[in-house]
């Protein structure tokens, strides 16, 4: 039911100032309540591209075998760094589609051929389970690529889908 008032010639008109103020101020207290939610030190992420993922942010996988001197495995995503990006933290999300005790790395790569080696555990995952990994870069120093790996003998032939972000 519209809120009625008279308007400052006696005519009777919707109040559209009172319906504003009164959603002004429930939107002053849900913010209050967001902002109190979140960390002081919140980050800014931008998800970076799979190389060679023709433009995909994602990329869902399927394990395959363990690698033979005769057939490699798929179990590295690499992501690019946009050049002239600076980030003080990257990280990585994996859900896997299949629950298993799984072999996950996270690593960054530089420039100069060498890798900084973030995350490098088995995980056991159940169905539909995400796992958030985050790591640091060298200091005065980023790289141009992220590079994730997702594998074990045990999960050959499970799914999950893998993404990453870079965070300032």
């Amino acid at each position: 039911m519209p809120v009625t008032s008279l308007d400052h010639r006696g005519g009777i008109t919707e109040a559209k100032e009172v319906f504003m103020m009164n959603w002004l101020g429930t939107t002053i207290v849900v913010g209050a309540v967001v902002c109190l939610g979140l960390p002081a030190n919140a980050q800014t992420c931008r998800l970076l591209r799979v190389v060679e993922g023709k433009g995909a942010y994602s990329l869902q996988k399927k394990v395959s075998a363990a690698s033979t001197p005769l057939s490699p495995s798929n179990w590295n995503t690499d992501f690019a760094v946009p050049s002239g990006q600076r980030f003080s933290s990257y990280a990585a999300t994996i859900r896997a589609k299949n629950g298993g005790n799984y072999s996950i790395q996270m690593n960054l790569k530089y420039a100069n051929g060498t890798s900084d080696k973030v995350f490098d555990k088995k995980v056991s995952l159940k169905d539909n389970e995400a796992l958030n990994l985050s790591g640091s870069p060298r200091l005065n120093s980023e790289p141009y690529q992220v590079n994730v790996v997702v594998g074990g003998i045990p999960v050959t032939g499970n799914s999950y889908t893998v993404a990453t972000s870079g965070c300032r």
